[in-house]
Order: C-alpha cells, then sequence, then structure tokens
C-alpha cells in the first residue's frame, strides 16, 4: 500500500509540473529613452516568464539571462519584477510593456505574451 501511494504522489506531482504556468513574451516596438529623447530601434529581445517558479528570463541571440521575480496582480494587469528595477506589466489581453533601466536611460519593450501550451 505504500509503494502505491508513492506512486500516485510521484504522479501527480509529475502531471502537476507539466502544466507549468509559462509565458513566452515577443517584442514588436522597442524604445530607447534618455532625457531628450526616445528613439525607436530593432530589439531582438524574448521574455520568458515562469510564474509558478518565479523565474524571469531576457533573452536574445547572444544568450539569456535569469532573474528571480515577484509575479502579482494588480487591478487587471499581471506585473513581473526583477531586483534590477525592470519591470513588465501585462493587460488582459496579453499585450506587454516591459521598462528596463540602463543607468539613466531607458528601453520601452512592447509586444504580446502567450502561454506556452497556446
Amino acid at each position: 500500500m505504500k509503494k502505491l501511494s508513492l506512486y500516485v504522489f510521484l504522479v501527480l506531482m509529475w502531471c502537476n509540473a507539466s502544466v507549468a504556468e509559462e509565458l513566452y513574451c515577443k517584442v514588436e516596438r522597442a524604445f530607447r529613452c534618455d532625457a531628450e529623447s526616445c528613439k525607436e530601434f530593432k530589439s531582438q529581445i524574448f521574455i520568458n516568464l515562469d510564474t509558478d517558479r518565479k523565474i524571469y528570463q531576457r533573452g536574445d541571440s547572444k544568450g539569456v539571462d535569469t532573474h528571480d521575480m515577484n509575479f502579482y496582480q494588480s487591478g487587471i494587469y499581471r506585473l513581473a519584477e526583477i531586483d534590477e528595477g525592470s519591470f513588465l506589466k501585462i493587460d488582459p489581453e496579453n499585450s506587454f510593456v516591459e521598462v528596463v533601466h540602463l543607468g539613466l536611460v531607458t528601453v520601452n519593450n512592447f509586444g504580446k505574451c502567450k502561454w506556452k501550451n497556446e
């Protein structure tokens, strides 16, 4: 009976892990802003959010940076924040804005997110 209980527990754990809440976000427009102006540029980054494990990943052709994140609901928006001061805000249609601070410059990325299982 103990073996059966252990087996059932492991199967349930495996099933739970396979439905992790993961979002893939693709940047469609990007702007680099300083005190003088904002200029649009071509961004090649993507963002992965694992809401179960609280992991925030930003990647491009050079590699992927992984950060711990706070992920929470605020009104109709879902927010992901990382310690470096960057944040990503997602609306109910899964459109997003990501704001990244680089010294006194910000990069503002706009795009769409999709759930991994879509």
